[in-house]
């Protein structure tokens, strides 16, 4: 967290899915206040937004588990400045079983995080994600003269090309996730 006083605008771009299975490999709960997450993360910085991107739980899913995703998405969807940014899986055969994929998110975040930075929405990205691949959209952003501020997760594969390419890398702590109630 930011500890000083800093004027300064962030936006936190938030990879759904990404995050959620770093929880999980940390044994941390799932069910977490993004809006409060993205507070936290931008500590005394004006907050923007807090962009969360995800996809809606597999069809094949037991409807319990779809109906508490999708109470899930609700709540984060109204907390306040969350924007919510829905992609779409893919289904597709393997082996007779069926397999989604994720499609949507990372172009997503890529294109809200470009453009933010073109129309000047921040000074400072947070990019809560581990996926190498946001790297030349980190570039991109920095060449417009704004600061990306990564945040990986402690018993997560931490992406190199990321901590490498940011301005900072800050290793995400417990007490920065409050859960929802």
């Amino acid at each position: 967290m930011v500890t000083t006083k800093d004027q300064s605008r962030a936006c936190v771009f938030i990879d759904g899915s990404n995050v959620y299975h770093r929880l999980r490999e940390c044994g941390w709960p799932t069910d977490v206040d993004i809006a409060e997450f993205g507070r936290r993360l931008a500590g005394l910085r004006r907050l923007v937004s807090v962009f969360y991107y995800n996809v809606p739980p597999p069809r094949t899913n037991p409807p319990q588990q779809i109906a508490r995703q999708r109470r899930y998405y609700a709540r984060v969807q109204a907390g306040a400045g969350v924007v919510f940014c829905m992609g779409y899986l893919q289904e597709r055969k393997v082996g007779g079983l069926s397999v989604f994929e994720e499609k949507g998110v990372d172009i997503d975040l890529a294109v809200d995080m470009l453009s933010g930075a073109f129309e000047d929405q921040y000074d400072t990205a947070i990019l809560v994600s581990s996926d190498g691949d946001f790297k030349p959209v980190v570039q991109a952003v920095q060449r417009r003269g704004k600061r990306v501020e990564y945040v990986f997760f402690p018993k997560a594969q931490r992406s190199n090309a990321l901590a490498s390419t940011c301005n900072v890398s800050r290793r995400c702590r417990r007490s920065w996730l409050v859960t929802l109630h």
